[in-house]
């Protein structure tokens, strides 16, 4: 049994909070997908992002604000937001007084068959 806490994590400044990213385990080894610690300061926001890759967000601590597609979607503390693949997000806190933690783990989604040999199959 191993255990991870983010108040401990080696976080550094990236998409304008900071990110913890899950590599800094060593023990894991290979992972099935990627993982990071997304802490964001009292009132803050994350610059916008986009990535190929699916993420499934895990608010830790705190109440975030995801704003996407033009809609804004709050998520307490143990609630899930799921992105899909290159849907531009930000992330913002809400708090005047907490730091927000999100768990964000995510990987690359599974290439459709028909997409991967070129034939159309409509």
């Amino acid at each position: 049994m191993r255990r991870y806490v983010s108040d401990v994590a080696e976080l550094t400044e990236e998409y304008g909070i900071q990110i913890g990213r899950w590599a800094q385990y060593r023990d894991l080894g290979p992972l099935p997908f990627d993982a990071m610690w997304c802490v964001i300061p009292p009132g803050g926001s994350s610059a916008e992002d986009v990535h190929p890759e699916v993420e499934f967000a895990v608010v830790t601590r705190g109440t975030a604000v995801y704003e996407a597609g033009g809609q804004k979607v709050e998520v307490p503390t143990g609630g899930v937001i799921l992105l899909d693949p290159e849907q531009r997000h930000i992330i913002h806190n809400p708090s005047p007084e907490q730091s927000l933690t999100i768990l964000s783990i995510y990987w690359m989604p599974p290439v459709d068959s028909a997409e991967a040999d070129g034939v159309d199959r409509d």
